[in-house]
């Protein structure tokens, strides 16, 4: 993490402790540990605590996605989105050794301890679907079938994530893939 800030580091930090952990399982004590960065730099970067801390990671993790389906959406087709977002979980999930998931739905799961890391998840996956159903949409799909696909996409892209976790194979990520682009092709194909 060399080049970035104490902050930058420790939001990097916070994103893969609880893409590997979770939010309730991360500490302040563990974002400081993993980071490097001088202990009392984070209750001056964060002044809001451990839930300002992980809706920033929130955040900061989704927006490398949103980036990825925004850049693909505007040079190449629904499934070239699909593509580039399951490449990026291709390559996190072979180089963590399937340990690191979604830190988005971990934040999700966190609403009964963390609502507002919650909510800033809730608010990540919103953006996505809106842009997968925007790209549907330019690329010809109606727009109720444009929503159902964009809705299936993400539902299945992170259902896969986490089976993947589990069988500790890239395989079912690598079939949901497949199915969304042909379904993707479909969709757009088929306008009513």
């Amino acid at each position: 993490m060399a080049g970035l800030t104490s902050r930058e580091r420790m939001i990097r930090s916070a994103v893969e402790l609880i893409s590997r952990n979770g939010v309730d399982a991360t500490s302040f004590n563990d974002v400081i540990k993993h980071s490097s960065a001088p202990r009392g730099s984070i209750y001056h970067h964060f002044p809001g605590g451990k839930t300002q801390l992980m809706v920033e990671a929130v955040q900061a993790a989704g927006a490398v996605i949103t980036r990825r389906i925004s850049a693909a959406s505007a040079t190449g087709s629904p499934a070239d989105i699909i593509d580039a977002v399951g490449d990026i979980w291709r390559r996190n999930l072979a180089n963590s050794d399937f340990a690191i998931g979604c830190p988005i739905i971990a934040g999700g799961l966190a609403r009964a301890s963390e609502p507002e890391v919650a909510q800033a998840a809730a608010e990540v996956l919103a953006g996505w679907q809106t842009l997968v159903e925007t790209a549907l949409g330019e690329a010809g799909s109606p727009p109720d079938q444009a929503r159902s696909m964009a809705n299936l996409t993400i539902a299945s892209i992170e259902g896969a994530v986490a089976l993947c976790q589990t069988t500790r194979s890239i395989e079912p990520l690598e079939r949901v893939m497949a199915t969304l682009q042909d379904l993707s092709k479909i969709t757009v194909a088929h306008r009513y």
